[in-house]
């Protein structure tokens, strides 16, 4: 399992995206999660398909609202030939701040969902209208960018929020899992950003561990309880990454291409991305020339 952050730039303007996506069977990764410390809402507009968030695996269709919080993991397979998405994206301090107490605990049991957190709100739900309703509103404000649409989107996103919460009333309680995990991610940014800064260079638990002041043994067992994977997992999983994309944009071989990511042994490299990818890294390339020809 490859998990990578994902994190988006937001301007502070209007502090939120706003996007359209056709999903197609081709860009399926099966195997391939990320996470982001903004907030997503994806609304199935046309098709089905798969939501794999971690341990659990949700089937969407037209209609279906998706939540993902900030720091939870997730991916998704396409099902049928294509499948439309609107998306909305927006960091915590676009709703928390300025926020008086009375609000911010409201909120909270959407923010810090963990593992009691329901990530789907089925297109047959009693709030389905609703939240179709300020779906159509968001975007329309987002793309005529009229006087005031940032606190337009705000107030429709609230409103949203507030149609969440409604709907995780009848939920258990919050635990302390979501904290512990965000915590235990903070706690490892400076191993995140070097691996992703440094992923061409050789890169050891031990050096890892050092970053955290933790022994080997301690940080290989903290870093699988808070990514749900082995750190060398994570790391081949950066480096498959950056091997993807270096096969779809430059004509190096792939040999070099390894080589130049991390990958000291190559015959390695060719099951480690198997294992990965689910086929060999050649048939990537040709995937890309038969993409370019159509």
């Amino acid at each position: 399992m490859i998990i990578y952050q994902a994190d988006f730039d937001f301007d502070p303007q209007h502090p939120f995206q706003v996007d359209t996506l056709t999903l197609r069977q081709s860009d399926n990764a099966k195997s391939t999660f990320h996470w982001h410390s903004c907030m997503e809402i994806p609304h199935i507009r046309k098709g089905n398909g798969i939501y794999n968030i971690q341990e659990k695996t949700l089937y969407v269709e037209d209609g279906d609202v998706i939540i993902f919080n900030h720091m939870e993991a997730h991916g998704w397979e396409v099902l049928s030939e294509t499948m439309d998405v609107e998306v909305i994206l927006f960091p915590i301090d676009f709703i928390a701040e300025r926020m008086g107490n009375f609000d911010y605990e409201f909120l909270k049991p959407y923010v810090q969902r963990g593992s009691n957190f329901k990530n789907k709100i089925s297109h047959e739900s009693q709030y389905s209208a609703e939240l179709l309703a300020l779906f159509r509103s968001i975007l329309k404000e987002a793309k005529g960018r009229e006087l005031g649409y940032q606190l337009m989107v705000k107030a429709d996103i609230l409103k949203m929020l507030t149609h969440l919460t409604r709907y995780y009333l009848s939920s258990a309680p919050p635990s302390n899992e979501f904290k512990n995990r965000e915590h235990a991610m903070k706690r490892l940014e400076k191993v995140f950003l070097h691996m992703y800064t440094h992923f061409d260079e050789k890169i050891t638990l031990e050096q890892m561990a050092s970053l955290c002041y933790m022994s080997p043994a301690y940080f290989s067992a903290y870093f699988r309880k808070a990514c749900n994977c082995t750190f060398s997992n994570y790391l081949n999983g950066i480096r498959i990454q950056q091997v993807q994309k270096l096969i779809h944009t430059t004509d190096q071989e792939i040999v070099d291409i390894a080589m130049e990511c991390g990958f000291t042994n190559i015959s390695n490299f060719y099951r480690i991305y198997k294992k990965y990818i689910g086929h060999p890294p050649g048939q990537e390339r040709e995937g890309r020339g038969e993409a370019a020809e159509q």
